[in-house]
């Protein structure tokens, strides 16, 4: 499905800028995730002065589109997708990071760290293809109480059930899937710690628009220093009624 947001200019024009661009999203604007890069990306091309469109596809498409120079650039995507995409330059500030972390429906007040779960009989579930999960999972836990769900909706509905206690997950995935229609009304899931290592994602762009790089760097660093980012992300928890989580606390490993 395709979706396109228009923002138009309302500050001076760069020079040598493209009178507009096409960014590619993963990410649906009914999304605490979808919506919070839609935001950032607003204000970023507001300030720039340059006409922005937004389109939603498949990861795996956006790929194929960027490569097919389709699309001007993709809004967040890790430090290693460089390498698989020599066509593309990345803007050095990240536009944001992704943790990983513990959640459950119920508080848990005597689980602080990871190696705390394999005492705890609690059951953990992560979605296929979080590695990071998995990789610290793998040994800690007997098979029987880890389960591997295709969906991050699918794990945060078995927390719902009762069917597990505690899913292993990324934050952003989690925070976007706890506020879609299929769990409207429930609780939202509860961070309890994080674990692993954090991962910044960034912004790509064809190599024909190399000279803005410099200057959207610039303008997404005072975005940071004046807090805007920091505002942009608590008003999208507000939004989607996710505010009542837990703030990250230091990595538990």
């Amino acid at each position: 499905m395709l979706a396109g947001l228009l923002v138009l200019p309302t500050g001076p024009l760069l020079a040598q800028t493209p009178q507009g661009m096409v960014l590619g999203t993963s990410r649906p604007d009914g999304s605490y995730a979808g919506r919070m890069l839609r935001r950032t990306f607003q204000e970023l091309f507001r300030r720039l002065g340059v006409p922005l469109e937004m389109k939603v596809m498949p990861s795996a498409r956006l790929t194929v589109e960027l490569a097919a120079d389709r699309i001007d650039g993709e809004v967040a995507r890790p430090l290693a997708f460089a390498d698989s995409q020599p066509g593309l330059v990345r803007v050095e500030e990240p536009i944001m990071t992704i943790g990983f972390a513990l959640w459950s429906i119920q508080p848990r007040p005597l689980l602080l760290r990871l190696d705390q779960l394999a005492d705890s009989g609690l059951s953990v579930n992560f979605t296929r293809g979080v590695v990071e999960c998995e990789r610290l999972l793998q040994g800690l836990l007997p098979p029987q109480r880890v389960v591997d769900v295709t969906t991050t909706v699918n794990a945060l509905t078995l927390l719902q059930m009762g069917r597990n206690d505690v899913h292993c997950g990324i934050d952003a995935a989690v925070l976007s899937d706890a506020g879609s229609a299929e769990l409207a009304g429930l609780p939202p899931p509860i961070k309890l710690f994080s674990v692993g290592e954090a991962i910044p994602l960034y912004f790509y762009l064809q190599r024909k628009h190399a000279a803005l790089v410099p200057q959207i760097d610039a303008v997404l660093k005072k975005m940071k220093a004046e807090g805007v980012l920091e505002q942009i992300r608590r008003e999208t928890l507000v939004e989607y009624k996710l505010a009542p989580v837990l703030k990250p606390v230091a990595p538990a490993r």
